[in-house]
């Protein structure tokens, strides 16, 4: 079995990672995690996060057997979805709709798994993610002249979230464009919507290379900016905020540095996001010509993700 295949000896300088690799031998042969081993099991993850970043057990190690474990016992969960990437990149359109859905696996034996991945908060904070979206979208004053509200939806991925609000509001106040890099999200996207298509156009476009140049009175992005670094994030962030109509609003979304499973997305998921602070979401759009006194960041339920919210006059 592979989990003999690491000594378990507490006295090797492998630090926590033994228990580890115990604690999912026993849960792997009682089918998986209910929800009164779920503290135990973040405690040793993030143990081992701690030992990672201690030096006392390589990163390269852990992954290596967690990838080992995972492709032996873990196929079909959203936990093998997330490390073998099937469309190329971690938080791919299929994953986070999987997140919104509350989806589990096919096989029964594995439902486990997911309910433990779903109960972990980053999905509780992309599934608020979606809620606080409509939020932003429900604040929008009725149009006085009958012209619809243009909103750009920057890395759009499933658009179940548009899909949601045009099911629960009326969607002729609002239109979306949406650029979206990856064409199999598109083609998803379409087909989840497809009933209101009237109400959104999709672009294939990356967005870090092209902005749609017509004015909007939101521009949002949930996540794109969870994967830039700061020097790219600062140029797309300038993009964004010339093609806001005056009195209209950028908001984007980012990570917090308070992520409770931060752990379990790098260690299991080799899941990694630029995590940001509210200063330093702040300090960012300054840099990229924002004035202070616009900008405010705000935070879902959770408060492990933020969204900055710049305002242009």
């Amino acid at each position: 079995m592979l989990l003999d295949s690491l000594p378990r000896s507490r006295k090797l300088d492998t630090g926590y990672l033994p228990t580890l690799m115990d604690l999912l031998g026993d849960l792997i042969s009682a089918g998986g995690p209910r929800p009164e081993d779920y503290a135990e099991l973040n405690r040793s993850i993030r143990k081992v996060g701690d030992d990672i970043r201690g030096g006392v057990v390589t990163e390269e190690l852990v992954g290596r057997l967690l990838a080992e474990v995972t492709e032996k016992h873990f196929e079909g969960t959203l936990q093998h979805a997330a490390r073998s990437k099937p469309h190329g990149y971690s938080g791919d359109f299929q994953i986070i709709d999987s997140i919104y859905c509350l989806s589990t696996a096919v096989n029964p034996k594995l439902r486990l798994w997911d309910l433990f991945f779903h109960s972990q908060s980053a999905p509780c904070a992309v599934r608020n993610r979606k809620n606080y979206f409509h939020q932003v979208l429900s604040t929008l004053p009725v149009s006085v002249d009958g012209t619809r509200h243009r909103v750009l939806n920057v890395g759009s991925g499933p658009a179940r979230d548009l899909r949601e609000w045009f099911t629960s509001e009326r969607p002729q106040k609002l239109f979306f464009d949406c650029v979206e890099m990856d064409a199999k999200a598109i083609q998803y996207a379409s087909n989840l919507c497809r009933p209101y298509l009237q109400h959104v156009e999709f672009y294939h476009e990356n967005a870090l290379r092209y902005v749609p140049s017509r004015g909007y009175d939101v521009v949002w992005s949930a996540g794109l900016f969870d994967y830039v670094n700061d020097k790219v994030f600062v140029r797309l962030l300038k993009a964004l905020l010339g093609v806001v109509k005056p009195g209209g609003e950028l908001v984007i979304g980012n990570f917090s540095t308070f992520n409770p499973s931060r752990d379990y997305m790098e260690i299991f998921g080799d899941w990694h996001l630029a995590h940001r602070s509210r200063e330093q979401l702040i300090a960012l759009a300054e840099r990229a010509g924002a004035e202070i006194q616009n900008c405010s960041v705000h935070w879902e339920a959770e408060g492990v993700n933020l969204f900055l919210h710049i305002r242009v006059a």
